[in-house]
């Protein structure tokens, strides 16, 4: 991108922290700074012919279809498939502390996790998961979500066993 675009332009990888060795500071996610807003579409259109990537979204886009929080992302937002990592350089990532296969989290083949809780949904809470529950939602699930039994407290839910799927199909 630096050869292409100038070098002020600024990859960002979330997924950078101190524990490198199963991702070597490559993720599935990056966030893309550019210097000259009118290159924005233009960097866009060269990430997404790159070999691996499977989602360029501008600000606005990813905010919209990520729900991300549009002051703290990017211009762009880039996605890798299922198959690859991305980063920045590779003078900024050392695949040698690797000391097994390389993996990845952070974007769209990494999102599906589940949800364990130890009670069934009420109604509202089961229509909502059918229709796609976050993973950051699981707090206001535990807290909200659950149905209530007669003479039992809140803080008693966890103490039993259950979970749902994404879906809201009720397993366990």
């Amino acid at each position: 991108m630096r050869d292409r675009f100038g070098a002020g332009n600024r990859v960002v990888c979330p997924i950078t922290d101190p524990y490198v060795v199963h991702h070597g500071s490559l993720g599935s996610a990056v966030m893309v700074h550019v210097t000259e807003p009118l290159q924005t579409a233009a960097v866009a259109g060269w990430i997404r012919r790159l070999p691996g990537i499977d989602e360029v979204y501008d600000c606005v886009a990813a905010s919209r279809e990520l729900d991300l929080p549009a002051d703290r992302i990017g211009d762009l937002v880039v996605m890798a498939d299922a198959g690859a990592v991305i980063g920045r350089t590779p003078a900024d990532h050392d695949l040698s502390v690797l000391n097994q296969p390389l993996r990845s989290h952070g974007g769209r083949h990494e999102e599906m996790v589940p949800m364990l809780l130890s009670e069934p949904l009420s109604d509202e809470y089961r229509t909502r998961a059918a229709h796609g529950a976050r993973n950051y939602e699981i707090f206001d699930y535990l807290c909200n979500g659950v149905r209530e039994e007669k003479g039992k407290r809140k803080e008693e839910r966890v103490k039993k066993g259950g979970s749902f799927t994404r879906s809201g199909a009720q397993a366990g």
